[in-house]
């Protein structure tokens, strides 16, 4: 029996979906709920402090709803968890909205920039990286990478 309920899962895994994420998720709903012009700023280069409008702040109370709902799913229920395809369910589905994140960033910066990394400010290093990093190690997640058997999987038979 292993002394941790998740050391079928590599470290590095468990150390980006259980505390780096859930904590930057967490950073990314107070930035969108109190300082929803940095936000703006951040993602799209052609925006300016005048650019941002209270009008549009229900959305960005929205995105500051999905945050903290991944925030919570990566914090409590993969802890709650040691089924790998209960882990493989829920990072998929933020692998999804990674990409979809990545094709704002595609938009909102131009298709020269978003591929050259020597155009990027630099909050674009930290939205792209921080976007492509954890969307790569989901992506490897679900294909087993790294993942031993699945503890839960074995208590069942």
């Amino acid at each position: 029996m292993s002394s941790s309920p998740h050391a079928h899962i590599a470290l590095p895994y468990r150390f980006i979906f259980l505390y780096f994420e859930p904590a930057a998720a967490f950073f990314g709903t107070y930035i969108n709920l109190f300082q929803p012009t940095a936000y703006l700023l951040s993602l799209s280069p052609a925006a300016s402090a005048s650019t941002y409008s209270p009008l549009t702040y229900p959305v960005y109370a929205q995105v500051a709803g999905h945050l903290l709902l991944f925030s919570w799913l990566q914090a409590i229920l993969l802890r709650s968890t040691s089924s790998v395809k209960i882990w493989k369910i829920l990072l998929f589905g933020i692998f999804m909205c990674d990409l979809l994140h990545l094709y704002g960033n595609y938009v909102g910066m131009g298709a020269e920039a978003f591929w050259d990394p020597r155009n990027w400010r630099m909050e674009d290093w930290v939205t792209l990286c921080m976007t492509y990093g954890p969307a790569m190690m989901r992506l490897a997640f679900c294909l087993e990478i790294g993942v031993g058997p699945d503890e839960s999987k074995m208590k069942e038979q």
